[in-house]
């Protein structure tokens, strides 16, 4: 066996974190092995890169807070550009969806949203259409640089020694008598003490794993950009409405759009659209922004977020065979919780279990029957 070799599987947000924090703990010998030929083409790059910590869920609210904490004072030589453009997020709601969008207030007062009232919103962004009356705000957030961030862990962990093998497919487990010996990829066997698996959406292929798979399920979600528009203020906040399912932000001149659609498929579908679905989010869009209804899309694109079935993230060690790791099913938040995800991922990896007091309730021991 190699000195203590840590091998993690993906090298998009999940897997780079996890190698930064564990290269900042003293790690060496590490090696993220990526499929693609460039790293972070899957759900990392294919989501819509705003930084919206208020999270309904008390404990994943939490951690976004903490992550933001990070982005917005990065550590020294993180990064040459800012991580985050503060442009602000407004929850808005209406009709029946004002209690979902108060209840999540009450339920996270540490998040730092600010009741503003409706037109404060409607002065900002006109071309909104009426009907939302219950607004809150924050400052804070905003869009984040994906690129710079992913860039950041991955250049701070292969300064530190890390290896990034990228166009290395994963095809599964070695395991001899109990015991894991490392991985099999197309390329042949890497030997390793701990594999880590962060593959996003591929951590739902059970082929891969065997007896150690766990339920995770990937959907797709659609987002689409309008060609450039005079209406457009590209200073505009994220506007993000609770309970009607639809988001928008400026990018290139246009909005960015999305229905938030839920759509389970199998991983090797996530990327692929569906026009049906386009169509959903185009006539949310035509509701809420009603002047651009004729607005050509200049360009639309679909990825994953993979979850399990209590919809909180998998980070960890797997009790069933010593040296199974898994920083998996982030449901569409491992971008703006990576920080969080890294740190708790190497101090299990690093000492075999950690003292947080969310570690339990994230622990994939509590998938395991």
């Amino acid at each position: 066996m190699s000195n203590d070799r840590i091998v993690i599987i993906g090298a998009g947000m999940a897997g780079a974190a996890t190698a930064y924090f564990l290269a900042e703990r003293g790690r060496r010998n590490l090696c993220l092995l990526e499929k693609e030929k460039i790293a972070g083409t899957q759900s990392t790059g294919r989501n819509a890169a705003i930084l919206r910590t208020m999270i309904p869920d008390p404990l994943l609210n939490r951690i976004a807070c903490t992550s933001a904490e990070f982005y917005l004072r990065p550590p020294e030589g993180f990064s040459t550009e800012p991580l985050v453009e503060r442009t602000g997020v407004y929850l808005a709601a209406g009709g029946g969806h004002v209690a979902t969008l108060d209840s999540w207030c009450e339920e996270n007062p540490e998040n730092g949203q600010v009741p503003v009232d409706h037109s404060v919103m409607y002065n900002r962004i006109p071309i909104l259409a009426p009907g939302l009356t219950r607004v809150t705000h924050k400052a804070d957030d905003g869009v984040m640089d994906v690129h710079a961030i992913l860039q950041g862990f991955i250049r701070g962990a292969c300064r530190q020694g890390a290896e990034l093998l990228l166009g290395r497919e994963f095809l599964g487990l070695r395991v001899a008598a109990g015991r894991l010996e490392g991985v099999e990829t197309a390329e042949g066997f890497i030997a390793a003490d701990k594999v880590v698996i962060a593959n996003g959406g591929w951590a739902a292929a059970a082929h891969l794993f065997g007896p150690y798979a766990l339920p995770f399920t990937p959907y797709r979600r659609h987002l689409m950009v309008t060609a450039p528009l005079r209406e457009v203020d590209p200073r505009w906040p994220v506007v993000w409405i609770v309970g009607e399912e639809f988001y928008f932000r400026p990018e290139s001149g246009g909005l960015l759009l999305c229905g938030c659609d839920a759509v389970k498929v199998a991983p090797e579908q996530g990327a692929v659209s569906d026009p049906a679905e386009l169509e959903k989010t185009a006539a949310k869009a035509a509701h809420w922004l009603p002047g651009l209804a004729d607005t050509r899309i200049a360009r639309s694109w679909a990825g994953m977020r993979t979850f399990v079935p209590d919809d909180l993230f998998v980070i960890g060690a797997d009790p069933r065979l010593e040296g199974l790791f898994w920083v998996a099913g982030l449901g569409g938040h491992g971008i703006t919780c990576a920080p969080f995800i890294g740190r708790l991922a190497a101090e299990w990896i690093t000492t075999g279990g950690s003292a947080h007091p969310a570690a339990a309730d994230l622990a994939p021991a509590r998938l395991i029957g």
